[in-house]
């Protein structure tokens, strides 16, 4: 992805910077919310650093932007919402942590780190730049899904994000491996698979695959072979159908990814993938 990847070398992010790009953004989101708008957020969320409250600083750690390393383990600051979901504040400035804190502990994380650092635990989503009540609103603020972070923290912006997933496209030419699932899907899971399939005639195969991509990232993932070409708006319809009717059953933290079978992949999936369906 050559037009992010120049954003990204452009400059590397500092703490003191204050994130005006992704202020813009959020901004920019807030009074427009569309796709190319959703892609600069994303793009500028990239390039950022990020200030994230904690209990304490680590030893070892100190105030500062933390360099990627083995090991780095941080204790984040959950909280549950309204909705009963764990969440955890990220800050894009001093001022704005300090309007929600001003005495809490904080280090500096680019971004993409810190989402890395999240996907491990069992934080659902990320707050960006909330407020004490009692203060006025000094920055816009907003929130990353699991969906999204866990897409972000691999440095891949999502193309669209749903209520209940969200979809993206892999970077042109980039290779792939595919193989066997690390670790299959609950009988549940599979069986539900079977039965939304049976429905959708469009459908001739579901393979069931492992999907590692040059980042060095590993999807599940549920191939979908149809019997015919069709546009990519009803293929993204009998991915989403498949998709929803699976979500509510995934264990808490787990993800499971639909790709429509084309090309070459179709050919590496049938050779190294597991049918679990077909008409």
């Amino acid at each position: 992805m050559k037009f992010l990847d120049s954003i990204l070398a452009k400059k590397k992010p500092r703490l003191q910077d204050g994130n005006p790009a992704l202020v813009q953004a959020m901004n920019e989101l807030a009074q427009k919310d569309n796709s190319e708008n959703r892609r600069n957020l994303y793009v500028a969320l990239l390039g950022s650093v990020l200030l994230i409250p904690v209990p304490e600083i680590p030893s070892g750690l100190s105030h500062g932007v933390q360099a990627s390393k083995a090991g780095l383990q941080i204790q984040f600051t959950g909280m549950l919402d309204r909705n009963q979901r764990r969440v955890t504040p990220a800050f894009t400035d001093i001022e704005a942590l300090q309007n929600w804190d001003p005495n809490t502990p904080y280090l500096g994380l680019n971004a993409q780190d810190f989402f890395r650092l999240v996907r491990g635990t069992d934080i659902q989503e990320i707050v960006i730049n909330p407020f004490d009540p009692i203060r006025k609103m000094l920055r816009p603020g907003g929130r990353v899904t699991r969906a999204e972070f866990d897409l972000l923290s691999e440095g891949i912006p999502p193309t669209r994000v749903g209520p209940k997933g969200v979809q993206f496209q892999l970077k042109p030419n980039e290779r792939v491996a595919i193989g066997l699932p690390a670790e299959r899907p609950s009988t549940e899971i599979e069986d539900s698979l079977r039965s939304k399939a049976s429905e959708v005639p469009e459908i001739d195969k579901l393979y069931l695959f492992q999907m590692a991509t040059q980042a060095g990232c590993s999807h599940t993932v549920v191939g979908i072979q149809l019997n015919k070409t069709f546009s990519r708006e009803q293929e993204n319809e009998i991915a989403r159908r498949l998709a929803d009717n699976v979500q509510a059953r995934l264990e808490k933290g787990r993800s499971l990814d639909f790709l429509i079978l084309r090309g070459s992949i179709r050919d590496q999936v049938r050779a190294a993938g597991v049918v679990i369906f077909y008409r």
